[in-house]
């Protein structure tokens, strides 16, 4: 090959060495400018104390809960956690989650026919509401009106039930002692008479995460 044949083709083998290189399977993704990095919710499992329920869940519990006893196990490691059957009026048994700690039942949660969480019901202990409510408080002490309540039904029937705006779903359910007349009891009643016997949560939507 002539000195010139050589000069020719040195500029072809520099544009071979430098054409598209191997793609490298093992780089690391970078992620796009501005993107956010996925947020990782701690849950803090109940040890003890009060259990607070709010808008969002009871203790550790949220929509995003799996309805099953290894789930809830794990979310209250020092409980007896025991699958139970509801049996009321005339409809086949519900399926029903029984949490009790230190001989004091914790919760009732029930099951939807999806096969979520359809309530957290708390009757029982250092239960505490939005507003930091204990069960057995007086409906005069706990600042609600007449028109946030109703009547009870179902397992509810001659109860008043009362939801605060602010968190839709946290029900009060007020005891009336000698009241069966159904309906809402006049105020001066309710100031009177009715403590605060239950706080039941239900979640605005279904659970979407499987079991812990």
């Amino acid at each position: 090959m002539t000195l010139r044949h050589t000069l020719l083709a040195l500029p072809l083998v520099l544009l071979a060495a430098c054409g598209p290189a191997k793609k490298d399977e093992t780089a690391t993704p970078v992620a796009p400018a501005g993107a956010k990095p996925p947020v990782t919710v701690a849950i803090v499992p109940y040890a003890g104390g009060p259990l607070k329920v709010t808008k969002d869940g009871v203790g550790p519990i949220s929509a995003a809960t799996a309805f099953d006893l290894a789930t809830f196990k794990a979310l209250f490691p020092k409980a007896k956690v025991e699958q139970a059957f509801l049996h009321f009026s005339q409809g086949p048994a519900q399926p029903i989650i029984n949490i009790e700690q230190d001989d004091v039942p914790l919760a009732e949660i029930g099951k939807t026919d999806e096969g979520e969480i359809a309530y957290v019901r708390v009757a029982a202990g250092d239960a505490r509401g939005p507003q930091d409510e204990k069960l057995l408080a007086k409906w005069a002490d706990l600042g609600f009106t007449v028109d946030q309540c109703r009547a009870g039904e179902g397992r509810e029937i001659n109860a008043v039930v009362c939801v605060r705006p602010e968190a839709p779903t946290v029900s009060y359910v007020f005891g009336v002692p000698g009241w069966t007349q159904g309906g809402v009891p006049p105020e001066a009643t309710l100031k009177g008479k009715a403590q605060l016997n239950e706080l039941i949560w239900r979640p605005a939507e279904g659970a979407n995460v499987g079991s812990a």
